[in-house]
C-alpha cells in the first residue's frame, strides 16, 4: 500500500552546522540547485522502492556542511517526519569511536596493541589464547563473529558478556589468530570490554568522556531502549509482503563497541570534521588506523582499525557501513578531496552505497568545474 512520503528537506551551503576544521585551500564548485533536486528526486524514489520510511544525508567539505537533506518519516505511526535532529542507530559505525579510544590509551601508554586480551580479560575460553588487541582491532583474531552464529535478533534483547562469548565460543576458530581476516563482531564487543576493564567505567562513559563530550556530539550516545532519547527514529524491516514492521531498539549489553550507538548526521560531521585535526586522534595514531592490514603471507587486507580503506575510483577512501535489526548507516571519506557523505535509514537490510555514491559523483563532478 502507497505511504505518504513528505517532500525532501534541505539546505545547500548553508551552515547547518558550526564546526572547526581546517578550511578547504580554495573554495570548490558546488552542484547547481537543479542538479541537487535531480538528486533528491532520485534519492526519494530509490527510498520508495526500497520502502524505507526515513534518510538524512549530508556532505561534508573539510568540516563544513555543504548540503543536509532529510526524507521521510522517522516513525511511520506518528507521521514524524526526518529531520536535521532526528537520532538513528549506526550499528558498525561504532567501531570506529571504539578504535579510537584504544589509539588514543596506546598514546598514553595504558593499552598495547600487541597485548593478549587474555591479560585484561582472563575469563574467556582458553582457545582465544593468543589473540592480541591489534587483532580485534583488525579482524584478523580469527574467533567467530557472534552476529553470523545467532543472527541480528540476539541485538534486540539484554545479554551478558558471558552469553555473546558463550555463542562466538560454539564455533571453532576461523583461522590461527593473526595468519587471517575475517570481520567480527565478536572481536570489537571484547575491544568494549577491554576499554571498559581499563577505564574503570561503562563504555558509553568511556566514548562520551574522550570523544562525543569534547566535539559537541550531544546526541550521540549508546542505544538503551530504556533511555528517552529525544528525536530517536523507530527502526524497522519488511516481511515478505513488503510491510514495515517495528523493530525494538537494539541493547547495548548485546551490542556494546560492535554496533552500541546512536548518533545524527550533525554530530557525525563534528567526528568528521575532528578528523582533519589532531585534537581527539593524533596524526600517528591515524596513520595507524588508515592502514591496511598486510597478513603474515603477504595479502594485504583494505581494513584499518575500525575503516574500511579501499580505493574509490583511483582516490584514497575510508568508509564503514553500518546495520541493526531497524537501521543502516554509511559514512564514506574521500580524504584528498575533502569530501564526506553520511547517510542515516531507518530500515534493516539495505544498501545505503546506492545514495553514497551518486550523492559522492556529483560532488565529486562539480569540484572538477573550472570556477566562474
Amino acid at each position: 500500500m502507497p505511504r505518504p512520503f513528505p517532500a525532501p528537506s534541505r539546505r545547500l551551503a548553508a551552515g547547518l552546522l558550526a564546526l572547526a576544521a581546517p578550511a578547504a585551500p580554495a573554495a570548490a564548485q558546488l552542484p547547481t540547485v537543479d542538479e541537487i533536486s535531480a538528486l533528491e528526486t532520485r534519492i526519494r524514489a530509490r527510498l520508495e522502492s526500497n520502502n524505507i520510511p526515513g534518510a538524512a544525508v549530508a556532505v561534508v567539505r573539510r568540516g563544513d556542511v555543504l548540503y543536509a537533506g532529510t526524507f521521510g518519516l522517522a516513525d511511520v505511526e506518528s507521521h514524524t517526519p526526518v529531520t536535521d535532529s532526528t537520532v538513528f542507530e549506526i550499528g558498525s559505525v561504532t567501531k570506529q569511536f571504539a578504535a579510537a579510544a584504544a589509539l588514543q590509551l596506546v598514546e598514553e601508554g595504558a593499552l598495547d596493541l600487541d597485548a593478549p586480551i587474555h591479560a585484561l580479560l582472563d575469563w574467556l575460553p582458553g582457545e582465544w589464547r593468543g589473540v592480541t588487541v591489534r587483532q580485534l582491532l583488525n579482524h584478523t583474531s580469527g574467533i567467530p563473529d557472534y552476529e553470523a552464529i545467532a543472527g541480528y535478533g540476539i541485538y534486540d534483547r539484554r545479554a551478558t558478556a558471558q552469553e555473546i562469548v558463550a555463542i562466538a565460543h560454539t564455533r571453532g576458530m576461523d583461522f590461527p589468530p593473526g595468519t587471517g581476516f575475517e570481520y567480527s563482531n565478536t572481536g570489537y564487543y571484547l575491544l568494549g570490554l577491554i576499554l571498559e576493564a581499563v577505564e574503570e567505567r561503562p563504555l558509553g562513559e568511556v566514548l562520551n568522556r574522550r570523544i562525543f563530550a569534547p566535539l559537541g556530539m550531544t546526541s550521540t550516545r549508546m542505544a538503551d531502549p530504556e533511555a528517552v532519547v529525544p528525536h530517536r527514529a523507530e527502526g524497522y524491516y519488511q516481511d515478505r509482503n513488503r510491510t514495515l514492521i517495528n523493530t525494538p531498539a537494539s541493547h547495548p549489553s548485546a551490542t556494546l563497541a560492535a554496533g552500541g550507538l546512536v548518533s545524527t548526521v550533525g554530530d557525525l560531521a563534528r567526528w568528521d570534521a575532528a578528523l582533519y585535526g589532531a585534537d581527539i586522534v593524533s596524526d600517528e595514531m591515524k596513520r595507524l588506523m588508515w592502514a591496511p592490514t598486510v597478513l603474515p603471507d603477504g595479502r594485504t587486507v583494505d581494513y584499518g582499525f575500525g575503516w574500511r580503506v579501499e580505493p574509490y575510483d583511483g582516490r584514497r577512501q575510508r568508509y564503514h557501513y553500518g546495520m541493526t535489526h531497524g537501521f543502516i548507516a554509511n559514512v564514506t571519506r574521500l580524504p584528498d578531496d575533502g569530501l564526506t557523505v553520511i547517510a542515516l535509514a531507518n530500515r534493516y537490510r539495505e544498501d545505503l552505497g546506492r545514495i553514497v555514491v551518486p550523492v559522492l559523483d556529483l560532488f565529486l563532478e562539480a569540484a572538477g568545474r573550472p570556477g566562474p
